[in-house]
């Protein structure tokens, strides 16, 4: 009788493995569920791929070794689970509606995960565009701060340039009206009577500059602050970034009027390069 039976079981193995591979299950996955489900029907195998079809190994390469094969011997453990009565077959209907069933549930499971991966990159692209927006905005706002403190110290040198003017044509108002008060005096009088002479106007020089402050603006929007000789060179600044900010490689531009300075320019005085009395120094990655 346990011969019987055993025969009957292997007989029914090798019939629903086609009835697998015919539905379109992969070789490794149909013996996979027939060796998980003990050979015993093609409901419970096909019911444990759909449970199991996720798995990361469900598609690696499996022998469908073992002792339950035709006129070999039983596994002990499998032979203990042998029912006395054969599972009840599957019409060719029955098994195309299953078949179909599970692979709509596959597809199912499929457009879900590919969904939800479409709204998480939707959601990574709108959190790098408003990270973005906040950087620009921050850059926007900085530039906008040194643009209006460079406008400020422009406006105070023009009113001081313009005060010096002023200064210079009332003095030469002054003696203008001297000089002609003196003739009137000379027409009128009898005798030539001495003046005073008033010392001629001597043009005033250009106002000279011996030190020239510098904000340098660094990369990490730290301001340094130093007053420097108005003989002192641009390379005199670089050194001076290079020691206190522990910079190596980087350059130096103004952004009101907007230049860039080459190396060539670093030979040059800060008086020379128009930066005195004070001027924004902006320093540039490279």
């Amino acid at each position: 009788k346990k011969w019987y039976q055993r025969r009957v079981r292997d007989i029914l193995r090798m019939g629903f493995k086609e009835d697998m591979l015919a539905m379109g299950f992969g070789e490794n996955r149909t013996v996979r569920a027939r060796r998980a489900v003990q050979y015993e029907s093609l409901e419970r195998a096909i019911a444990w791929l759909e449970n199991h079809e996720n798995d990361p190994d469900i598609d690696d390469p499996v022998g469908e070794s073992g002792g339950n094969v035709l006129g070999s011997a039983a596994d002990p453990a499998q032979t203990q689970s042998v029912q006395e009565e054969a599972p009840v077959e599957l019409t060719a209907e029955e098994k195309a509606a299953k078949a179909a069933d599970l692979q709509a549930k596959i597809a199912e499971r499929k457009r879900i995960a590919e969904e939800k991966d479409k709204q998480d990159a939707i959601m990574r692209e709108k959190i790098r565009r408003k990270e973005g927006q906040s950087l620009a905005e921050m850059r926007e706002k900085r530039e906008m701060e040194e643009a209006k403190l460079i406008a400020e110290e422009r406006r105070r040198q023009k009113l001081e340039d313009q005060r010096a003017r002023k200064a210079v044509l009332d003095k030469i108002k002054q003696d203008r009206m001297s000089k002609e008060k003196e003739k009137d005096a000379e027409k009128g009088a009898a005798a030539p009577q001495p003046t005073p002479q008033t010392p001629a106007l001597q043009p005033q020089p250009s106002r000279q500059y011996d030190e020239c402050k510098l904000q340098i603006r660094l990369p990490t929007g730290q301001a340094l602050v130093n007053s420097f000789k108005a003989e002192d060179t641009l390379g005199d600044v670089i050194a001076f970034v290079r020691d206190t900010a522990k910079l190596e490689t980087f350059g130096l531009m103004t952004s009101f009027p907007r230049k860039q300075y080459q190396p060539s320019d670093y030979g040059f005085s800060l008086k020379s390069l128009g930066l005195c009395p004070s001027s924004v120094i902006i320093v540039s990655k490279q």
